[in-house]
């Protein structure tokens, strides 16, 4: 398995936000985004057999691992076999919305799946959505950074249109586009109040870990 880096922290987004967590972060996307935070994991990483991984991270003494990216599910047999070998750890795998993966979705505890706007240059599949909602929508939360109104229209109309109802739905600001946008987007919010105290279940929500740390590695 190719992968980039292993550190402790605590998770800075979405549900489990502020929870100790190991992150196993692998090499490798399908994806380029425009404003991804993670451009070095695109390539940057060494070879590591499963069990020297399972030992780096279980040094740290926590159980709850994220498997992020890069795109974690293009080793997706390496991570079977982590998951299969740990299965009395939690695990919560994050996924860019392209790829499909039944064996290895049922295994994890949580699925954080990004779903892109406009913004970034890049596309989810709907289908990919659409089929992880209808499935494991006890255990998935969709996310989708939003850097203008451009964004949060589109994310607008995938919620309504694939009806992603009662599962939490996680507006998060893009970090570059700064505080001032992160205050309107919480304002348009607001405004379609109609919308999501209802069956849609939609928050926005900071990346913790850059309030805390900004633009550093490893945290």
């Amino acid at each position: 398995m190719k992968v980039c880096e292993i550190f402790y922290s605590i998770e800075g987004e979405g549900l489990d936000m502020g929870k100790p967590y190991v992150f196993l972060r692998l090499s490798g996307c399908n994806l380029r985004c425009k404003w991804c935070d993670t451009k070095y994991a695109w390539s940057e990483g060494v070879d590591m057999p499963v069990d020297k991984i399972i030992d780096a991270i279980a040094r740290y003494g926590c159980n709850n691992i994220s498997i992020t990216g890069g795109e974690p599910l293009l080793q997706a047999e390496e991570v079977y076999k982590l998951l299969d070998k740990c299965y009395n750890w939690s695990f919560q795998i994050n996924t860019n919305g392209t790829l499909f993966n039944k064996d290895i979705f049922d295994m994890v505890d949580l699925i954080t799946m990004d779903c892109k706007c406009p913004s970034s240059c890049e596309k989810s599949d709907l289908n990919v959505i659409k089929r992880t909602y209808a499935e494991y929508a006890g255990k998935v939360q969709f996310k989708f950074v939003i850097a203008n109104a451009v964004d949060y229209e589109y994310a607008t109309a995938v919620i309504l249109t694939e009806e992603l109802k009662h599962v939490p739905i996680i507006f998060q600001p893009e970090w570059g586009s700064g505080m001032k946008w992160a205050r309107q987007l919480i304002e348009l919010v607001k405004k379609d109040a109609y919308l999501w105290t209802g069956d849609y279940d939609v928050r926005v929500m900071l990346q913790l870990q850059k309030v805390i740390w900004g633009k550093r590695r490893g945290v």
